[in-house]
């Protein structure tokens, strides 16, 4: 178990069970692949570990006998769903995300051989590669659709999936006209690929 609220720092006994087992408090909390964080708010942390040994196994098999565009392609099939697994769910602070964009373009300097961070978004521009915190409201604007439409939720959450889809829409609706997800995706290409 793990707290999460204003007391979830608070020093806290074990439960006991019945049959003489104890059940310790933990700081964080594995589920379906996603790591809970015990804090004041909900909130999740996310593992590069996983995201670097598939970005290395790429390497150590392609490694630089294979064009860039390939490469990239193979990032985006295999490395990238192992790094926003289940991002779309969850509360993501802007340091999130900024740590997530860190990490790629800190793998595609490696990739184009350059420790410029302009360089590899000019890269990025050039192949079409989306930055990850546009593929992160994409994700999260497609699961909030997704959730709204479903005929298994519970009302009280479908509230909050319909602001949070709303505040999605909004920020793209400033530069198009954003409704769905889709709207979304065609925003931020228009955005990103100008």
């Amino acid at each position: 178990m793990y707290p999460i609220g204003a007391r979830h720092n608070v020093e806290c006994a074990d439960l006991k069970f019945d049959q003489g087992g104890l059940l310790h408090w933990s700081s964080q909390c594995r589920y379906l692949g996603v790591y809970f964080v015990s804090g004041r708010a909900f909130k999740c942390s996310f593992d590069y570990c996983q995201f670097f040994k598939a970005l290395n196994a790429i390497f150590s098999k392609v490694g630089r006998f294979t064009s860039e565009e390939v490469v990239l392609n193979l990032i985006r099939a295999k490395c990238l769903p192992v790094l926003l697994y289940g991002v779309e769910s969850c509360l993501k602070m802007v340091r999130d995300k900024k740590s997530m964009e860190f990490t790629v373009t800190r793998s595609l300097m490696k990739l184009f051989r350059t420790g410029s961070a302009a360089v590899v978004s000019e890269c990025q521009n050039y192949f079409r590669f989306l930055p990850i915190s546009n593929r992160i409201d994409i994700r999260t604007a497609k699961f909030l659709e997704k959730f709204i439409t479903s005929d298994y939720i519970c009302r009280l959450f479908e509230c909050h999936a319909r602001i949070g889809l709303n505040k999605l829409n909004k920020i793209f609706s400033m530069y198009d006209n954003a409704s769905s997800a889709l709207d979304v995706r065609r925003a931020a290409d228009r955005l990103f690929f100008c």
